[in-house]
C-alpha cells in the first residue's frame, strides 16, 4: 500500500487533533480512538495503545515547524487515513 494523496490541513487543526488523540492515547482510552480514527485492522489497536509512551513533550508543539506537524499526523490513529500524506498549510483560504 502507498500513498494516494496528499492533503493539505491547517497548522490549527494538526495541532488540536495532535493533542486530542495524545490525551486519548494517554488515557488509554480505545473506544474513542477506535470511533476517530479509520486505521485498517492490520493495526493492532489494542497493542499500539498499551505499547504507547509519549516521547516527544507537546508542551511547545505551538513552535514546531509545519513539517513537524505533518511528520506527526502521519502516525498510527493521529492521520484520517493511512492512504494520506498531510502537508500544513498556515490558514484556510477564505
Amino acid at each position: 500500500m502507498s500513498i494516494q494523496s496528499t492533503i493539505w490541513i491547517t497548522r490549527e487543526s494538526a495541532i488540536s487533533r495532535i493533542k486530542e488523540i495524545t490525551l486519548l492515547l494517554n488515557n488509554k482510552d480505545y473506544l474513542a480512538i477506535s470511533e476517530c480514527s479509520f486505521e485498517p485492522h492490520n493495526i493492532d489497536l489494542q497493542k499500539y495503545i498499551d505499547a504507547w509512551e509519549e516521547t516527544t513533550p507537546l508542551a511547545n508543539i505551538n513552535k514546531w515547524t509545519n513539517e513537524m506537524l505533518g511528520d506527526y499526523m502521519d502516525n498510527p490513529f493521529f492521520r484520517y487515513s493511512m492512504f494520506e500524506n498531510y502537508l500544513i498549510k498556515e490558514r484556510r483560504a477564505r
